[in-house]
């Protein structure tokens, strides 16, 4: 069953417009009478469709769907700025595995320079990536993709974890800091993980995080792209504290 978060104004009016309508006429081909999932990011209803034009869609709510479908922590993605498309897969696949928020980080390493003509518009797409990904995974909420910006203009204070990956500690030998930190995770915590670019974090980088409070910790052995750091992070964090023991 296909969901579609809408504003809460729509909800109260049963319509659906926009690139939602669009979709429910086009591409799902839906008809009068079949039944989808409506959200405004506060509660999740089942609805019958009841009329379908051009650029709306008009519902009935049946009845509201009781339930939680979020990780119980808060967890913001600090990604480094990737090379090409890789920001989508992560935004993409992040949001599936329940992330809470992105913030697309230009890092010392970073190969992408930003054209500030084209920032909106970036902006604009990776938050229609993230509700189209949460509403496939029938997420209650829609992430946010934050900013396109620095390191240093990020507020970490607000953050109760903190946690840099970076592949220098696991040649060091350290192998225990990240599952230390998801395993003291309690509920409603506020967790910052930071990913570099393809060419790592700069040594003045990680000399500055230290001192915002982050703990440099390995993934392991193995060294992960950085398209794939993000769904390793947020997978191990799944397991640890939402599925049962």
């Amino acid at each position: 069953m296909q969901k579609y978060f809408i504003s809460s104004d729509n909800l109260l009016e049963n319509k659906i417009t926009g690139d939602d309508a669009f979709h429910i006429k086009s591409v799902m081909r839906n008809r009068i009478g079949d039944v989808i999932l409506v959200c405004d990011e506060s509660k999740t209803y089942k609805a019958k469709i009841v009329s379908i034009l051009d650029k709306e869609v008009s519902f009935e709510i049946v009845e509201e769907i009781i339930g939680n479908h979020e990780l119980p922590v808060f967890v913001s993605i600090i990604q480094g700025y990737p090379k090409g498309d890789k920001l989508e897969d992560v935004i993409k696949h992040g949001t599936e595995l329940g992330a809470y928020e992105f913030y697309p980080t230009i890092m010392k390493r970073s190969v992408f320079k930003l054209d500030p003509k084209k920032k909106d518009s970036k902006l604009l797409r990776f938050n229609k990536i993230a509700k189209e990904a949460a509403e496939q995974a029938h997420r209650d909420r829609v992430p946010k993709v934050i900013d396109i910006c620095q390191l240093k203009e990020i507020d970490f204070s607000k953050f109760d974890v903190k946690i840099i990956c970076y592949e220098e500690s696991a040649k060091n030998g350290e192998l225990v800091e990240f599952k230390r930190a998801i395993t003291s995770l309690k509920k409603d915590d506020k967790v910052a993980i930071i990913v570099g670019p393809e060419g790592g974090i700069d040594d003045s980088e990680i000399e500055y995080l230290k001192k915002q409070g982050f703990t440099p910790a390995s993934l392991g052995k193995r060294i992960l792209r950085t398209e794939t750091v993000v769904f390793y992070c947020l997978s191990a964090i799944g397991y640890e504290i939402e599925l049962e023991k």
